[in-house]
């Protein structure tokens, strides 16, 4: 498995064959424990795992202010609609404060959580030799990502009294697929393709809004970020982990399976969606990923009370807790694949474009960026009760308000 913990199990300089044993069948990184076995099994400090790179890292939570948000409500702000003689439909809404001045710097996307199937755009096709890549093409919605969303940016004002932007795309995935590049994503269809184009630009509108109200700062590579972060939400059935489906949030920032089943990815040559924070100061990649103050295990410190019962609904993967993706997805513990490898997604379209402001047209990366990451929420959270949303929406804008704050500042959120 991917336990954390260990202190009882490994003690440094202790001599322990138990400890290789317990660490090779336990926990498959030694970040689990920030030991490592010597030659003669003697538990010894690691020098390259996430505790020993991260340790110095303190997770600071920023609170709810318990601030009275009167007045304030996600107001729709842009509204693509598609009009014809009896119909009126809304295929795209880009929602936020109503006064820029009361914006939080968060953007929060759901490119498969719509409904609307209307006659007038073809189905898309999981097989289409035209469009669809060799693996052929998705078309399922990622059901409750919408009211999960807007009930997250909701407890966000709640507790902060900061509107956060949300982009809706309210077409079904059978339509028109957000999260991919515009021919997979609207094989051909004029309105699809335009409902594609407006779901990017609110992205791309919400962002330039959170850069004129929070400004940007460079790093120590000299790279110039929004003072914000975008939130892309999806949901997956993993139903090759086992029948009920994986249990595990998954947060993607562009990092495979292969990237991060590593013990240290400071150095890693792959850009990742944290291309700007990562070189923020006293910041790393390893630990903005996997570390204390990874969205992954501030969520899981978080957990909600009415999570704790599962040994894993709602634990980040990665995270300080479970590091290693491929570890986990290829344990039997947790996946019941046939072939022994379970899926984990990374992060797609939206999360790899958005990560810089010039979203269609900046190849070499060289302009402003603004930091993105992915979560694919489980079904043991997505078809749970109305309350298990209102608790998870809350602790996850607790998360994202202190993974930001300790980021970027206090008047971030």
């Amino acid at each position: 498995g991917g336990g954390g913990g260990g202190g009882d199990i490994c003690v440094a300089g202790s001599l322990s064959e138990e400890c290789g044993a317990k660490k090779n069948e336990s926990c498959g990184l030694c970040s689990a424990y920030s030991l490592e076995c010597g030659v003669n099994s003697e538990c010894v400090e690691a020098s390259t795992c996430t505790n020993s790179i991260c340790g110095g890292d303190i997770a600071n939570t920023r609170e709810p202010l318990h601030c009275t948000p009167s007045g304030l409500s996600l107001s729709i702000l842009k509204n693509f609609e598609y009009a014809d003689v009896g119909v009126t439909d809304s295929l795209v809404k880009l929602l936020g404060p109503s006064d820029p001045t009361m914006a939080a710097a968060l953007v929060i996307a759901v490119p498969h959580g719509g409904s609307l199937r209307p006659d007038y755009i073809n189905d898309r096709k999981t097989n289409d030799p035209t469009y669809c890549p060799s693996g052929g093409c998705r078309i399922l919605a990622d059901s409750y990502t919408k009211p999960i969303a807007e009930t997250l940016a909701n407890k966000f004002i709640q507790n902060y009294c900061k509107v956060p932007y949300l982009i809706i795309n309210e077409l079904h995935r059978s339509k028109m697929d957000a999260n991919r590049e515009i021919g997979e994503a609207a094989f051909g269809n004029a309105i699809a393709e335009s409902a594609w184009t407006k779901f990017h630009e609110y992205i791309n509108e919400a962002q330039s809004n959170v850069q004129t109200k929070f400004g940007t700062v460079k790093n120590k590579a000299s790279i110039e970020g929004v003072r914000g972060l975008v939130f892309d939400v999806h949901g997956y059935s993993g139903t090759d982990w086992h029948n009920d489906g994986s249990d595990f949030i998954q947060w993607g920032y562009c990092l495979g399976k292969d990237s991060l089943d590593k013990n240290d990815i400071t150095s890693s040559k792959t850009r990742g969606s944290f291309t700007h924070a990562r070189h923020m100061p006293g910041e790393s990649l390893e630990c903005l990923v996997r570390g204390p103050k990874s969205l992954g295990q501030r969520f899981n410190e978080q957990l909600p009370l009415s999570l704790a019962s599962s040994e894993t609904c709602g634990r980040g993967l990665p995270s300080l807790d479970y590091p290693d993706p491929k570890a986990v997805a290829s344990d039997p513990a947790y996946c019941a694949d046939n072939d022994g490898v379970c899926s984990y997604y990374s992060g797609g379209y939206d999360v790899e474009v958005h990560e810089r402001l010039d979203w269609d047209n900046d190849p070499t990366f060289s302009g402003i960026h603004m930091n993105t990451v992915q979560a694919e929420l489980p079904r043991c959270i997505r078809f749970a009760t109305d309350e298990v949303h209102e608790e998870v929406g809350d602790k996850l804008s607790i998360a994202l308000c202190s993974f930001m704050t300790d980021l970027f500042g206090s008047d971030i959120c």
